[in-house]
């Protein structure tokens, strides 16, 4: 039997949202091949409770469980945590140094995806269209006459290292572009101005099955937010999923092609997921990739394994396969 630890948890926004994840996954891994054990990270502890509710923290120094019956040594992690550790390549980092096999993108990808800026800069490298943007370090001068000519106005502001649109605002003139780029530099040091471009929200899974990265079902995002933020995707009523999303072929293809070459060229595993704009020409404008993409029951992912006949449970028992054969 294999020894499963599966992260969740974390220190982002996106905390309770990786629990669920991490619930999620347990509840649905073969229990006739995995032993899991849901490892709950909360600030600088990594806490393993049992099912009598009795709480034991991770040995980090040898990463094992100790509990009042015997000592547990994993055979691999299970990676569930989105934002801050566990998709910024914080966590990965410490696999890498302890020789521990875990789930995901290693360190580098994780780190390089989850800066919005770099990561546009290799995408675009790639021929996928991005939307027009600035880069700004906190205390740069911002000549923000200079931003609205390059970017346009409405645009956003966003925080290049987080996660779930935490942070991110829409602004419409100087004053708040002034406002959200102090807002922005509260959550990151480094912040990207981008283009607001007019469209359709898609979203796209891929993922190493069965040899083969393969493209997921494009689904489509209908927020009853003026954007897709923290907001829209964690409160219930604020958003509608439409997959397979109702588009034309070669729009469908346009988006899994590119969703693939990236995916290819970035250096992922695992599965991720890639969002884009669609403009009214029938461009997809790439947005952002998400390593750790949600696993819950009513997530983004499972939805389009299930509209490509993919049995999460095989699904889950593939992805920790992998990150053994690695």
């Amino acid at each position: 039997m294999i020894k499963v630890a599966i992260f969740a948890g974390g220190t982002s926004g996106e905390h309770d949202i990786s629990v669920k994840t991490g619930l999620n996954i347990e509840a649905t891994l073969d229990k006739n091949q995995f032993i899991p054990y849901l490892i709950y990270v909360e600030g600088i502890d990594w806490i393993y409770r049992d099912p009598n509710g009795n709480q034991y923290k991770i040995d980090k120094d040898r990463f094992c469980l100790t509990t009042q019956t015997e000592v547990v040594f994993f055979d691999v992690v299970f990676n569930a945590i989105h934002g801050d550790p566990g998709e910024n390549g914080k966590l990965q980092s410490y696999f890498e140094m302890m020789n521990i096999k875990y789930t995901g993108c290693d360190s580098f990808v994780s780190a390089l995806t989850f800066n919005k800026y770099f990561c546009n800069s290799i995408v675009s490298q790639c021929g996928v269209p991005i939307g027009k943007s600035c880069h700004f370090y906190q205390g740069e001068e911002i000549d923000y006459d200079a931003v609205v000519e390059q970017c346009g106005m409405p645009c956003f502001v966003k925080p290049c290292n987080s996660g779930s649109s935490v942070g991110v605002n829409k602004a419409h003139d100087i004053e708040e572009l002034k406002q959200f780029i102090e807002l922005a530099f509260e959550v990151d040091h480094q912040i990207m101005i981008e283009q607001f471009l007019p469209g359709r929200e898609m979203t796209c899974g891929v993922t190493l099955y069965q040899e083969k990265i393969s493209a997921l079902a494009v689904s489509e995002i209908l927020s009853k937010k003026e954007f897709y933020d923290f907001e829209a995707k964690y409160t219930p009523g604020f958003l509608e999923v439409v997959t397979p999303a109702e588009i034309d072929i070669e729009l469908e293809k346009k988006i899994k092609e590119y969703s693939e070459l990236i995916y290819k060229r970035l250096g992922c595993k695992g599965v991720v997921r890639m969002d884009y704009i669609v403009t009214q020409d029938g461009t997809p404008y790439f947005l952002e990739i998400n390593t750790i993409p949600g696993q819950t029951a009513v997530s983004l992912i499972p939805r389009q394994l299930k509209y490509n006949g993919i049995d999460l449970t095989d699904f889950y028992g593939s992805l920790i396969m992998e990150a053994l054969h690695s």
